[in-house]
């Protein structure tokens, strides 16, 4: 692009600064890769480094220039002590613009150009600088109006010597950056409105590039991607089939199970297995044509709609490993030996029967357990009609030996007084569970039939993203009962629960209990809230996670059941709309942030929270300066059972009141 054409767009820019950082490296010292959140400018006060710039290497030395736009790679490495200005800054064209430099604008994306070089005259550039960075530290409207127009004096001086120079800006590499964006971030939710928004072009625009440079469509090279991590995660490790649709970027089991089969003609337990047989396994020559990048995200520890991240991350998922026929011939002939038996003792109590006694019903209606039966008159147990997500299945009127391979639902049991025989090592992780989960047996992540089958258990619970193969061999064992995926709030989850097992009354009389505690501490926090806003915000080691009322965190307490105000832009999306959580970056934060926030680390990767909480931005917000920000069990935050429900009111109670609820 011509210098000329880039200075007239500049002409016609406005431009906000996201922000701008001072950061000192010692010699040795280095500045990972960090993908730049917005187009940067990056000015050398003292000091040498090695400065990579995605592909581009920089040697920088004191008052040398550097221009990368937003999604470029930086990484640095200190030769000496290194101090350096960034300066981070979004730009787009003043409406209305003429069809010439909007399309100039469009073909070029100016403010993504590369260019490096040492100013003949540094000075004024550092000037201009040291009184931008003056007034971006106090955030006050009328200093940042100042900083916003020392940026274009800046811009202005920085054009001219480049003018001076003959500096040209360079095109960066748009492709390279957008595929080092997807093998970096395919764990993420990606559309191609956020690669086109992340990279400031088109979606017509992003599928032409994609179409003539690697000849396929960022969809197909999206789920290559991550089909083939999955199939790599799969044959190497042990990671569970939930496990490993959150680690390659898909919400449940079933979700990656239906991608996978499409892609590699297999589902994954049977690659899995085969690959450990070392069967040769061709890639399939059969590739979906229209899947979604992102599919839609459902709750994981309640029947309502939720996460594609982040309890799903801890919930009821997991992948079933072929039963060896062993096992499968044991659970036949123990289902035959069954019948028999109850045929023979059918006949007897036939012939036993006296006139007036007949002997006890077996099946009941689909929510009415049946009449206890007497020890003269049957020794049948007592089953009953249960309508789950797949149609009817008998099961235990009251059933005692339960094996819960929900993963995030056991607190339902729990409430209810019940203890299930054994659960996965994921239910066993809730500090709020502490002390109430002595003797259940920890079945790992649910793949192990035969210690299944070994607890002899009269009822399995899952969830319905199950593969139809495993629920059928987990069906030989016992009934099971495939909970919908995402379908209700948590009281009506715990009412399914009490259908289940016969304790539908305990079920409503902790809702009744619940509803009256709200009703209760509801205007009492309400009368101190008002009209202000609240956040549920979480760092994580890309950004920060923002909740809304089906993700946990209290979010069901905070703006269901209490009703309290949301900021604006978390009511449409994750209140009003589907998502259920929204990943953004700390320059965001602010447009987030609520009067009263509630916080933790996310806690299930190696961020570092202090990057957010250390920061200017953070430290800047109202809620922070006004002692208004309350940091919420990092653990015990993701579910939403009966039992952290009460705990979590009980935080935010005494966070808004200073007592308890």
């Amino acid at each position: 692009m011509k210098l000329d054409d880039h200075i007239m767009l500049w002409n016609h820019a406005s431009v906000k600064i996201m922000d701008f950082r001072y950061t000192r490296l010692e010699a040795g010292e280095r500045l990972s890769p960090y993908r730049l959140p917005a187009n940067a400018f990056l000015y050398v006060i003292d000091g040498s480094a090695h400065v990579q710039l995605d592909q581009s290497q920089h040697p920088m030395k004191r008052y040398h220039v550097l221009h990368g736009g937003r999604s470029a790679y930086l990484s640095i490495i200190a030769a000496e002590p290194f101090t350096y200005y960034l300066v981070l800054y979004k730009a787009v064209l003043m409406l209305p613009a003429s069809h010439q430099l909007a399309q100039l604008h469009h073909m070029n994306r100016p403010f993504q150009y590369e260019y490096s070089f040492n100013p003949l005259y540094p000075l004024p550039l550092l000037e201009t600088l040291e009184k931008l960075h003056t007034a971006w530290m106090r955030p006050d409207p009328i200093n940042l109006l100042h900083a916003r127009t020392l940026l274009y004096q800046f811009v202005h001086e920085l054009l001219w010597q480049m003018q001076r120079q003959g500096i040209a800006p360079a095109r960066p590499d748009l492709m390279a950056q957008m595929l080092r964006y997807m093998h970096e971030n395919y764990r993420d939710p990606i559309t191609l409105e956020t690669i086109s928004e992340l990279f400031d072009c088109s979606v017509s625009y992003l599928t032409k590039l994609f179409k003539k440079q690697m000849n396929e469509s960022p969809i197909r090279l999206l789920t290559k991607i991550r089909m083939r991590k999955a199939a790599d995660l799969l044959a190497h490790t042990e990671a569970s089939l939930q496990e490993t649709a959150e680690l390659v970027g898909y919400p449940d089991a079933h979700t990656l199970g239906r991608s996978f089969k499409k892609y590699y003609g297999m589902p994954p337990s049977e690659y899995k297995t085969s690959y450990r047989q070392n069967s040769l396994i061709p890639k399939s020559p059969v590739f979906c044509t229209k899947i979604a990048i992102v599919p839609p995200y459902t709750q994981c520890y309640s029947l309502n709609d939720y996460e594609y991240h982040y309890h799903s991350m801890r919930s009821g998922g997991f992948s079933v490993s072929k039963i060896h026929r062993p096992y499968s011939m044991v659970a036949t002939l123990l289902l035959c030996m069954t019948l028999l038996l109850s045929a023979c003792s059918g006949a007897a109590n036939t012939g036993a029967s006296q006139p007036g006694t007949s002997s006890s019903p077996t099946v009941q209606s689909s929510n009415q357990p049946s009449a206890e039966p007497s020890p003269a008159s049957s020794s049948t147990a007592a089953t009953k009609a249960y309508t789950d997500s797949k149609g009817t299945v008998t099961i235990p009127a009251s059933p005692e030996r339960i094996v819960d391979l929900t993963g995030s639902a056991i607190g339902n049991l729990l409430k209810l007084d019940l203890k299930p025989v054994a659960a996965l090592a994921e239910a066993l992780v809730n500090p709020y569970h502490e002390g109430k989960l002595d003797g259940i047996v920890d079945i790992g992540d649910g793949t192990n039939m035969e210690a299944i089958l070994n607890l002899d258990p009269d009822l399995i619970i899952v969830y319905d993203f199950l593969e139809e193969s495993e629920y059928e061999k987990l069906a030989q064992i016992a009934p099971v009962v495939r909970l919908k995926y995402g379908a209700a709030n948590p009281s009506d989850l715990l009412t399914e629960f009490g259908k289940i097992t016969g304790r539908e009354q305990i079920a409503q009389a902790w809702i009744a209990e619940w509803n009256a505690k709200i009703a209760e501490v509801k205007p009492k926090i309400t009368k101190v809230v008002g009209d202000k806003t609240v956040s549920i915000l979480q760092p994580y080691a890309k950004g920060i996670y923002a909740w809304g009322n089906k993700g946990g965190r209290g979010g069901e307490i905070i703006y269901g059941d209490l009703g309290l105000k949301a900021p604006a832009i978390i009511q449409k999306a994750l209140i009003d709309g589907a998502e259920f959580g929204s990943s953004l970056s700390l320059e965001q934060l602010p447009e987030y942030a609520g009067d009263y926030i509630f916080t933790s680390n996310w806690g299930w990767d190696d961020g570092n929270p202090d990057v957010v909480y250390g920061s200017s931005l953070w430290k800047g917000l109202p809620a922070v300066k006004q002692n208004q920000v309350y940091f919420i069990n990092a653990e015990g935050s993701y579910y939403n059972d009966p039992i952290s429900l009460e705990a979590q009111l009980q935080f935010i109670v005494e966070s808004f009141l200073g007592t308890e609820a």
